[in-house]
């Protein structure tokens, strides 16, 4: 690439951004080049400052959040307890580690390690076994209290903020065992949960001037988090859960949607939100960060599917649920929003059979860097069982596989050959990028419909999709592009699905039926399970052009089909 070549690509990455996020990150590589000489001034600072604030730590908040933790499902901490350091997805030492810098571990597995979360699953182990486990806790926290002064990473704002979350969680937890008057609590209990007192106030400190502007979106959220958990856990501020309630009205308008269109993401800020709703006593105030709130949790019911899986939109693992209890708690009690289409997406739910769109723009401007090539991919399940689903998150910065996970390749969406829907480039860059237009929704003959266009960067392609869901579980896609080259429609099967020809998927012992206008290849795609390894998986693939394709899924004749929906069909192909 030319010089003139890159500093294009700069500007169409830089130049939609938010004139002040320059200003903000101008600002940030300012302030981490003239702290790294003193950093352990500094972390000696907040941690006494932590050490002070600790003592005051409110008794009833904390319990108030122990009592939440007590109630949702208990993190997994088998991996720690056969010393093992597992961070996303891979083992990257043991534990405790020989040394908290981790040479060899990938920038977000070193991040990881410092937020603690690690230290709530123990905590909670040592609660509910025979609390051998706090021995091994408290070494771990001294052991990382004593290097941690000396690295950058664990005192960049993001894994302060998360740290804060962590450890005030695990502290909450001891706080409710000695509430009750636990006949086990001992010294090492005391010990260990004023340690995690005094590692969150010290994270939380100064928070306030550091808050990732530079970045916005999750980062900056979870900031306003931490500084909320500080003003509420032992009354560090004043305006902190006013700010945070503003910045969630910010991040989830309208249909409750988070604007980076991440349904992994939207459900980990819940699980940070819900901590920050624990500690907060009943009040006006509280009432409409409630609202908010479950706004946020009808949009993640909305869109999930029957089997409690997420739809693997942008950066996305199917199966982070499974480490957010108190998310997976208050999804179970949660009134399913309505979507907007226009918005975020589009999902038509009859009992176990749900079909899942995802119409939301191709990139959140402020934030970028967790989008996918995904616009106008489809979901479906059937039966409650996934048939049709992306094909799930790899890992970030240093993962090989990072550049396959964000392309069309991943998803059930258009590919043109060598013509990306989105300029995306290193881990989290995205320049040119497209629009989605001309949604509209409906329902005819007890049929859901969608139709949308999404419009290629520079306007060089025009891809216009229907989908349709009955309420008997059936699927009809029907897809249309207009532009140069060669196009293929990807339809990635789940799992559990194997293609027996292509014109007949096997779940179990049910047998769908698919039907096509165009002839049907069948190819294998990846699959990234558990973000720590790459397995083979099936996918049907359909040729696209002006024409249009037409494909049902589980019953109907294309051509009965396409008459059936002619009139928002014409309508959409006028667009193009």
């Amino acid at each position: 690439m030319s010089l003139a070549d890159d500093a294009a690509l700069w500007w169409r990455t830089l130049g939609p951004l938010p004139v002040q996020m320059h200003a903000f990150r101008l600002a940030n590589d300012a302030r981490k080049a003239a702290w790294r000489p003193g950093l352990p001034v500094l972390v000696a600072f907040w941690r006494q400052r932590g050490q002070d604030a600790a003592r005051l730590a409110r008794h009833e908040p904390l319990v108030a959040l122990g009592t939440a933790l007590a109630s949702a499902p208990q993190p997994d901490a088998s991996a720690l307890r056969a010393a093992k350091l597992v961070l996303a997805g891979r083992e990257v030492a043991a534990f405790p580690p020989e040394t908290w810098a981790l040479p060899g571990a990938r920038p977000l597995e070193v991040y990881e390690a410092h937020y603690l979360d690690w230290a709530d699953a123990l905590v909670a182990e040592s609660l509910i076994g025979a609390g051998t486990d706090l021995a091994l806790l408290h070494a771990a926290l001294q052991s990382w209290a004593a290097e941690s002064a000396r690295l950058d990473k664990p005192w960049e704002p993001y894994p302060r903020a998360r740290r804060t979350l962590a450890a005030t969680r695990a502290a909450a937890r001891l706080t409710l065992a000695e509430h009750h008057g636990r006949d086990r609590w001992t010294d090492t209990h005391g010990a260990v949960r004023d340690l995690l007192l005094a590692i969150a106030a010290a994270a939380a400190c100064d928070l306030s001037y550091l808050a990732e502007r530079h970045l916005d979106g999750n980062h900056l959220l979870v900031d306003r988090a931490a500084q909320a958990v500080a003003e509420l856990a032992w009354g560090r501020g004043t305006r902190a859960c006013a700010t945070l309630a503003d910045e969630v009205e910010r991040q989830f308008p309208g249909d409750g949607a988070h604007v980076e269109a991440s349904p992994m993401y939207h459900a980990l800020l819940l699980e940070d939100l819900l901590t920050v709703r624990a500690l907060w006593p009943q009040g006006p105030a509280r009432m409409r960060y409630e609202h908010l709130l479950q706004r946020a949790l009808g949009w993640l019911a909305a869109v999930m599917h029957p089997d409690g899986r997420l739809p693997a939109f942008g950066d996305t693992d199917p199966d982070a649920l499974d480490a957010l209890a108190m998310t997976r708690t208050a999804l179970g009690g949660a009134v399913r929003g309505q979507l907007d289409a226009k918005q975020s997406a589009w999902a038509s739910r009859h009992g176990g059979h749900l079909a899942v769109v995802h119409t939301a723009p191709p990139v959140w401007t402020p934030q970028p860097g967790h989008a996918h090539a995904d616009t106008l991919a489809v979901e479906w399940s059937r039966n409650d069982v996934r048939i049709l689903a992306d094909a799930g998150l790899a890992g970030y910065e240093g993962d090989p596989r990072r550049e396959l996970n964000r392309s069309e390749a991943s998803h059930s969406t258009v590919q043109v050959l060598n013509v990306p829907q989105l300029e995306l480039w290193g881990a989290f860059r995205v320049g040119a990028r497209g629009e989605v237009a001309h949604v509209e929704t409906g329902r005819m003959d007890g049929w859901d419909w969608l139709t949308a266009v999404h419009v290629w960067p520079h306007a060089s392609h025009r891809h216009v999709r229907l989908c349709a869901h009955h309420p008997s579980g059936k699927l009809v896609v029907a897809d249309a592009l207009q532009g140069p080259g060669e196009a293929i429609a990807r339809f990635l099967l789940a799992p559990r699905v194997q293609a027996e020809s292509v014109e007949r998927l096997r779940v179990g012992r049910e047998r769908i039926a698919v039907n096509a206008s165009r002839p049907l290849s069948l190819a294998t795609g990846v699959r990234f399970a558990g973000r720590s390894e790459s397995v083979e998986g099936q996918e049907l693939h359909a040729p696209v052009d002006e024409h249009g394709t037409w494909i049902t899924f589980g019953g109907g004749d294309c051509k009965e089909m396409s008459e059936r929906f002619a009139a928002p069909w014409a309508a959409l192909a006028a667009r193009m």
